[in-house]
């Protein structure tokens, strides 16, 4: 089970028990997070690990001017990018994204990409593809915004890059910025990489 235990001093943070190991995660009080987003990203990251021993992770941000009630942009931009990394790296690719929306009319998305370590060693292609499909519709309404941070994650090395990627993805679990008005609508998606069976 994973349990949540709030930093002896620090008041944003707090650790995640994770496959029984604490993780320090950023913690909003008094909603905190979403537990089953950290889980089902962070198990993203771990079953990619088991077919590459090295994994490139870049969190991006995906802006819009309009609301919309549903997630089909988002859907749409990630098939695409998807296709379109799959083909460049022949790698499979991992991801995960939420949905938030503060005091701003339109929701925006928090994206990260996992992708093959081996293949990738930095997020200029992935930036270039983002930013064409995103902002690909003439009505002005997308915005690409790069708040870009990649970790660049060796299986087999000292995990700081590992760790580091896990606390930057836990600010995807936050509930403080989640629409909850709005019952069917989700506010977040993954991919469904399974773990490699031969490596296990």
């Amino acid at each position: 089970m994973e349990h949540i235990i709030l930093h002896e001093s620090k008041k944003y943070l707090a650790y995640y028990l994770y496959n029984e190991i604490p993780q320090l995660i950023f913690y909003y009080a008094p909603l905190g997070v979403n537990k089953k987003i950290l889980k089902q990203g962070y198990s993203q990251l771990d079953n990619l690990l088991t077919y590459y021993s090295k994994v490139t992770v870049i969190f991006l941000q995906l802006h819009q001017k309009e609301f919309t009630p549903d997630n089909r942009v988002i859907s749409s931009f990630l098939k695409q990018l998807k296709r379109k990394l799959e083909k460049h790296y022949n790698s499979a690719i991992a991801y995960l994204w939420v949905r938030e929306q503060g005091s701003a009319p339109a929701q925006h998305y928090h994206l990260v990409i996992m992708v093959n370590g081996h293949k990738c060693s930095s997020s200029q292609y992935i930036l270039k593809m983002a930013t064409e499909i995103w902002e690909s519709p003439k009505d002005g309404n997308y915005s690409f915004k790069v708040k870009n941070r990649t970790y660049r994650i060796e299986k087999y090395k000292d995990n700081n890059e590992y760790q580091a990627a896990r606390m930057r993805m836990s600010y995807f679990a936050k509930m403080k910025t989640k629409d909850t008005t709005h019952q069917y609508l989700n506010s977040f998606g993954v991919s469904r990489i399974k773990p490699n069976q031969l490596t296990n």
